[in-house]
């Protein structure tokens, strides 16, 4: 089973000073995780996050993490007062608030939008493309075949909305770009039949510079 490289070393040359210990409820295969990770890379947090594997699945209800979290999803960041903070979002939010640059999500009105919209568009690209694979997984006389398509009909529609975001994008990434990433990461592994490039060109030739960003290969998915 393919797992995600999570750095787990302290490395002193690269550690945030004066930053208090966090944990995260974390699972390897999970996008959000990912994106919490990327992030958390990105602004020079790894070396102050201590991962704590979590169990959780459909028809599973992981007693410890619904007594930090009541939705009981990970990723779910525990600050080092007790304080938890869930939804991968927020706790970028969060990231923000201890490292004030590179910036995230943006101060700037307009460029806020755009960072956010972006975020919300991929998160919705990873919500339907599971529900797209968890139809497929159903008995083929249990299937909705009109459900299956309209869940596809929105994966490929925040496909061409992020092919005309990505044109917007800077030299440092947003939320958004980091979410898109993600996202289009998480197609090629779970989706792969999709093909996307080939409608996406703006999306493909963004993703192939992003995908190669020390954020993005150290967690990349392996094996």
């Amino acid at each position: 089973m393919a797992t995600v490289s999570l750095p787990t070393t302290h490395n002193p040359t690269k550690a945030v000073m004066n930053i208090e210990r966090m944990q995260l409820m974390y699972g390897a295969l999970s996008p959000f995780v990912r994106k919490v990770m990327v992030s958390a890379h990105e602004k020079n947090l790894v070396d102050s996050i201590d991962l704590v594997p979590t169990a959780v699945g459909a028809g599973k209800t992981n007693e410890t993490l619904m007594a930090i979290n009541p939705v009981g999803k990970i990723p779910t960041l525990v600050l080092a007062d007790g304080t938890p903070v869930h939804d991968s979002t927020v706790i970028i939010d969060h990231f923000d608030t201890l490292v004030p640059e590179p910036r995230l999500i943006p101060v700037v009105v307009k460029e806020r939008i755009r960072a956010l919209r972006m975020n919300a568009t991929a998160d919705g690209l990873l919500v339907a493309g599971v529900l797209v694979r968890a139809e497929l997984t159903r008995p083929e006389a249990n299937r909705w075949p009109e459900w299956h398509a309209a869940q596809l009909s929105k994966v490929r529609a925040c496909l061409q909305s992020l092919d005309q975001e990505v044109q917007g994008a800077g030299a440092s990434p947003t939320i958004g770009e980091v979410a898109a990433g993600i996202a289009l990461g998480w197609v090629d592994f779970r989706m792969s039949e999709l093909a996307w490039r080939d409608d996406c060109v703006n999306l493909a030739r963004w993703y192939a510079e992003f995908s190669q960003r020390p954020s993005m290969l150290a967690t990349a998915p392996k094996g």
